[in-house]
């Protein structure tokens, strides 16, 4: 397989630019992610008789990932590339390459966004810690966060050409889909016949709600999943489980991690929950249905289950793989006892206890 400096490499970026004299250098991969392998690139070129400095991102599918799937990152590219023309903060892509003899496997292109990735930590005790020091910064952060996902939840999908992620059918549909989806991926891991994973999707199709609107979702949205620079988030990143669905999802999937830690709990480390629901819906226009979201926080307590047992079946079943999908895998006993306290909660609810 040819490496990113390898003539044949260069000769491949050389046709795809039009450049002339085309040198590779600064290259590095970045690790903030455990799926798709991302690359960064600084070329150099002449073309038009002008020299050219540009830095590239390279986003290629794995060989084996958290997710133990065959990554299409095809669609990761026409979701970025239909939101070039909208005013979500997305970086712009380039290209995309189908062909695996390139490098190995499928992969697309976009330029690189220059900023810093404010990662979170997953679990914070210390009440002192802040992932933004600067309150003034925070506070322009927290307005371009909810903003952006007011855009992505109120984009136009249809004539963005989006319907191809797969439209949910009408009443239940989204939640039957998205239940459906994830009982059958912890079922390929190996995981289907845990006692707990059946409690939990008999609640789940028990409760099913009703959407009001179908969205588009980011699927991760938080911080570690951004750039920003000078107090303004610039672009979105980590697209790989973005598809068409309830806005209440994202909603959820806020609320329920990535928090700071008390007393504040800011949501992604940038505002306080009683702050979001009203930005939020003056942004977007979307009303959040707060018995609907308890759907979605059981939901998503079972989609976190899901990521741990296809990263543990994955590590059980491959031997080249990052050590720190191993690692990854063990959440799933942390997961298992999550969606229990989660079911123990709403039975005891029932239960008037």
């Amino acid at each position: 397989m040819p490496t990113l400096d390898d003539p044949r490499t260069v000769n491949y970026l050389s046709e795809k630019l039009d450049a002339e004299a085309l040198s590779v250098g600064n290259i590095w991969k970045n690790l903030e992610g455990w799926s798709m392998e991302t690359y960064s690139l600084g070329l150099s070129y002449r073309r038009d008789g002008r020299t050219v400095d540009q830095d590239i991102i390279i986003r290629k599918a794995p060989e084996v990932g958290l997710m133990d799937d065959n990554y299409d990152v095809s669609i990761e590219y026409r979701v970025l590339s239909a939101l070039n023309r909208t005013e979500v903060a997305v970086p712009k892509t380039l290209w995309y390459e189908p062909d695996p003899e390139v490098l190995g496997q499928p992969f697309y292109v976009m330029e690189k966004v220059e900023g810093d990735i404010p990662y979170p930590p997953p679990i914070s005790f210390d009440p002192d810690f802040r992932l933004i020091p600067d309150d003034e910064e925070r506070k322009s952060l927290a307005d371009d966060f909810v903003r952006n996902l007011a855009l992505i939840h109120t984009a136009d999908w249809q004539s963005l050409g989006l319907d191809f992620l797969g439209v949910p059918g009408p009443g239940t549909g989204v939640a039957r889909m998205t239940v459906e989806y994830w009982e059958d991926r912890i079922a390929r891991a190996g995981f289907g016949k845990k006692p707990v994973v059946a409690y939990t999707v008999n609640w789940l199709k028990d409760n099913l709600v009703e959407n009001d609107r179908i969205s588009l979702i980011h699927g991760d949205y938080r911080s570690g999943n951004y750039i920003k620079r000078d107090g303004r988030i610039l672009a979105i990143l980590d697209w790989e489980l973005v598809h068409l669905g309830d806005p209440l999802d994202d909603i959820a999937y806020i609320m329920g991690a990535w928090r700071s830690a008390e007393p504040h709990g800011w949501l992604s480390h940038l505002l306080p929950e009683e702050e979001f629901f009203p930005r939020y819906e003056e942004a977007s226009g979307i009303k959040i249905d707060m018995d609907k979201l308890e759907f979605y926080h059981m939901l998503h307590k079972f989609k976190s289950f899901g990521i741990g047992a296809t990263a543990a079946g994955a590590w059980r079943s491959r031997h080249d793989l990052d050590l720190r999908i191993g690692v990854f895998s063990m959440t799933n006993y942390l997961s298992s006892f999550a969606l229990l306290a989660e079911l123990y909660k709403h039975h005891s609810s029932r239960q008037g206890g």
